[in-house]
């Protein structure tokens, strides 16, 4: 067989089943949204065990 494999057979041969197998173990966006809400509520939480004097200013300025 004197075929030859080229740059572009390749890499269809190397990146196509690498992309089928990623889109099938991908989370739907439903999970996703559920996990970023989860992540913000566990920051917030985690955010709420320190006192912050209301002195504190920001590390930027208000400009209107």
């Amino acid at each position: 067989m004197d075929e030859k494999l080229t740059r572009r057979k390749l890499a269809k041969a190397i990146l196509v089943p690498a992309a089928v197998a990623a889109a099938q173990t991908t989370e739907g966006p439903g999970e996703l949204l559920k996990a970023a809400k989860e992540a913000k509520r566990r920051n917030g939480v985690d955010l709420a065990k320190f006192q912050v004097p209301m002195a504190t200013e920001p590390a930027f300025v208000f400009k209107p």
